[in-house]
């Protein structure tokens, strides 16, 4: 959590007409340019962990590289981590085909949902001082492999996509739990990434279920220890 947050004081103004000042918390901003074997690619802004992650997630979901580690080499960070040079194996690999395709069939079972919402109530400990984080968890079945919080919900959803690259980790066999509004270009991150499962605490639009459905990804929302509603 170090870097990543900053203290700060705010006047508070109360409508009685009285005042105090008190000390909050912020999160900071982290710009991040992204190369690949020096050609710059894209750059973003995100909170300043996992950064190697969002590098990967980035260039996943563009289309830039294949997803797979073997494909990468090296991740190199100037001294500042605000630039990174991401080498990639020259194997004449084409990346450039960046169609949407169905995601497999997965099953997935009730409980899966329950268990990792009992986890997002208890708070993440960026959010838990700063109020200013939306968060992520990547998990296969029952099982944890990975959480992250970010001031963008799409950020942390490249973050645990990018983990999983890094990690080998096969993402048709994976759900996201994240706080966050589920949005269309959220959902075309997900299609990329093969990933079967998403679920959020908050609501979609209406493009993101039609982009859901049309695609086989399963979509729940306004999850809760208690309930969950599944996008029909």
């Amino acid at each position: 959590m170090d870097g990543q947050v900053k203290e700060t004081v705010r006047t508070l103004v109360r409508a009685d007409g009285t005042k105090e000042i008190k000390k909050c918390v912020l999160v900071k901003e982290h710009p991040l340019t992204i190369c690949v074997n020096g050609e710059k690619k894209c750059h973003t802004v995100c909170s300043g962990e996992y950064l190697s992650e969002m590098a990967v997630g980035c260039l996943f979901t563009s289309g830039i590289i294949s997803g797979k580690k073997e494909e990468i080499k090296e991740i190199i960070f100037d001294a500042s981590s605000e630039n990174v040079n991401v080498i990639v194996c020259d194997n004449g690999t084409d990346n450039s085909d960046n169609s949407l395709k169905k995601v497999p069939e997965h099953e997935w079972k009730e409980e899966w949902i329950f268990e990792a919402a009992k986890l997002f109530s208890k708070g993440m400990p960026v959010h838990n001082i700063t109020s200013g984080t939306h968060a992520c968890i990547l998990a296969r079945r029952e099982k944890v492999l990975f959480t992250c919080e970010d001031f963008g919900r799409r950020n942390t959803v490249l973050k645990a996509i990018g983990y999983a690259v890094l990690n080998e980790i096969n993402l048709s066999e994976c759900f996201l739990f994240i706080s966050g509004r589920v949005l269309s270009d959220m959902m075309y991150h997900i299609i990329r990434a093969r990933i079967p499962l998403i679920v959020s605490k908050a609501v979609p639009t209406a493009d993101a279920v039609r982009i859901a459905k049309e695609y086989g990804v399963t979509l729940i929302v306004k999850a809760y220890p208690d309930q969950i509603e599944i996008c029909e």
